[in-house]
């Protein structure tokens, strides 16, 4: 007589979840299956980048485009460099033609797409929190006080796109990433095709004298590295990187026990300011009609570091001079020694 085990309630859930993965894994391969290709290539770059690579491909292998606000007229390659793109901030993994530009799936291009494609409004698109940052800063609230051109994202951003498309003609596409040394190096020469004094004044310190060495890695800090990128502010305000309420914290991604005495380091000394000698001159000669400027300025950390400045460079040119001096009284010593003992040589065979 034989007996049949029934299923255990437990055996019979595992068996029917097992009989739904595939069913569910049937379903989903269906659906991919049946997908248009455009989904499937929706984020793919090849159909663009084999186009825009071979000039031979194009109808247009370049065209003029007109700023809309200023009027100006540029001539502007449609031939990508492949290499070149992918390696700039705009040619990750996870970045496609059609994020910036319009997808022209299912469109005829028999006689091109320009009809197709709308203007490309970086700040729209993308970088509408860095443009509001740049606009609700500082730097431009001053510039716009003082009467001065504010600079837009090409003045700075354009300067950065150092490679060149095969026709020669910059690509706003090509900026490099922000760790690239070249493009630090690029802004450190781009804040300071404006802020001149303060470029030569980071040349004196330490971090600027190894940059100026060509090493712009992210190890060595360049101008927004400190300062911000788009958000700059006065030190005034409290949410400045470099004002008192966050220098500990902006040091500190660099240096490790940061305390309150090694944010006095100064950043920009201005050791080599002629302009800065002439002010505390000039502090000094009316120091009696206005003492507080003169105690102001003699409290001054910059002065202190001058002061010392001057004296090293005094205490230098001291020693080597008095070093060649004495070098060279010996050596009239020993010629007039010389010429003595071939005087009395001379007497000595007559």
């Amino acid at each position: 007589m034989g007996y049949k085990l029934e299923k255990s309630p437990i055996r019979k859930i595992v068996s029917g979840l097992v009989r739904f993965r595939w069913f569910a894994l049937f379903m989903v391969c269906s659906a991919i299956i049946g997908l248009s290709p455009a989904v499937l290539t929706a984020g793919d770059n090849g159909p663009c980048i084999e186009c825009h690579t071979n000039p031979e491909k194009l109808k247009t292998a370049e065209k003029a485009k007109i700023n809309p606000v200023t009027g100006e007229i540029k001539v502007i390659s449609m031939v990508i460099n492949e290499s070149t793109f992918k390696a700039s901030a705009h040619g990750g993994e996870d970045f496609f033609c059609i994020d910036c530009h319009q997808d022209l799936d299912g469109v005829d291009l028999a006689d091109g797409h320009k009809p197709n494609l709308k203007p490309v409004d970086c700040i729209t698109f993308c970088h509408d929190d860095p443009a509001d940052d740049y606009l609700q800063s500082n730097h431009v609230k001053l510039m716009k006080d003082n009467s001065k051109d504010v600079p837009v994202c090409k003045d700075c951003h354009a300067g950065l796109t150092y490679h060149f498309t095969s026709i020669g003609e910059k690509a706003p596409m090509y900026v490099p990433k922000g760790t690239d040394p070249l493009h630090r190096r690029l802004t450190i020469e781009s804040c300071g095709s404006c802020h001149q004094e303060y470029f030569d004044s980071y040349r004196n310190n330490a971090h600027g004298q190894i940059a100026a060495l060509g090493h712009t890695t992210t190890e060595i800090p360049v101008c927004f590295d400190c300062h911000g990128k788009h958000k700059i502010l006065n030190t005034s305000d409290p949410e400045s990187k470099v004002g008192k309420e966050r220098i500990m914290e902006t040091c500190g991604s660099c240096h490790a026990n940061v305390n309150a005495s090694f944010v006095k380091h100064i950043e920009h000394p201005q050791i080599k300011n002629l302009n800065y000698y002439k002010k505390l001159l000039a502090a000094l000669k009316n120091a009696r009609s206005d003492p507080e400027n003169f105690k102001k300025l003699l409290k001054n950390p910059q002065t202190i570091l001058c002061v010392v400045f001057v004296m090293y460079v005094g205490i230098l040119t001291f020693t080597f001079t008095s070093f060649g001096l004495h070098s060279l009284l010996s050596w009239f010593a020993v010629v007039r020694d010389e010429h003595k003992r071939k005087g009395h040589t001379d007497e000595e065979q007559h």
